[in-house]
C-alpha cells in the first residue's frame, strides 16, 4: 500500500543537501584574488626602471583595523614581488625619499602572467609631483600564476 504522507526525515535530508549544494556554488563564484603579484616601477619622464622603491600593499581600509601590509622593495629592474590576500581593493603606497604616492588597485582587473587587462586596475590617489597632484612613477601590476593561463 502506498503512503501519501511525506517522510519528514527524507524531506529534511533533501533540504540539507540542497542548502549545502547552494552554499558550495555560492562560495565557488567568489573571485579568489589571493596570490603573488609583480609590481614594476619606472620613472615617468625617462621610462627607466627605478631601484630601491619601497612598496606597501594592504587591503583598502585594513590599516585602520590593524592589518599588516605586504612589503617589498624594487630591484635593479624596478620589480618588486608581493604576496597578498583576496582584498578586493588594494591600497598601495609607493615611496623613495621625498617621493611618496598612494594608489588604489582594483584586484579583479589585474592581468595574469603579463597579459593585458581590459580595464586599468591602477588609479592614482595622491601623487608625488608638484603639489602632490601628478605622478613621478609609472606603475604596472601583474598577477603571477602557475601554468599556461594568460590574460589578453
Amino acid at each position: 500500500m502506498y503512503n501519501a504522507q511525506p517522510n519528514p526525515m527524507r524531506t529534511a535530508l533533501r533540504t540539507l543537501t540542497l542548502l549545502a549544494t547552494l552554499a558550495t556554488v555560492a562560495c565557488s563564484s567568489v573571485p579568489q584574488g589571493h596570490g603573488v603579484y609583480m609590481v614594476t616601477v619606472a620613472d615617468v619622464t625617462t621610462g627607466e626602471p627605478m631601484e630601491g622603491i619601497d612598496i606597501a600593499a594592504s587591503g583598502a581600509g585594513t590599516r585602520t583595523r590593524g592589518g599588516k601590509p605586504a612589503l617589498a622593495t624594487t630591484d635593479e629592474d624596478g620589480i618588486a614581488v608581493l604576496s597578498f590576500g583576496d582584498w578586493g581593493s588594494i591600497d598601495l603606497l609607493v615611496e623613495a625619499g621625498d617621493g611618496k604616492e598612494r594608489w588604489i588597485i582594483t584586484q579583479d582587473r589585474i592581468a595574469v602572467n603579463g597579459g593585458k587587462s581590459s580595464v586599468e586596475p591602477l588609479r592614482l590617489i595622491v601623487g608625488a609631483g608638484p603639489l602632490g597632484g601628478s605622478t613621478i612613477y609609472n606603475l604596472s601590476i601583474t598577477r603571477v600564476e602557475k601554468g599556461p593561463k594568460l590574460d589578453n
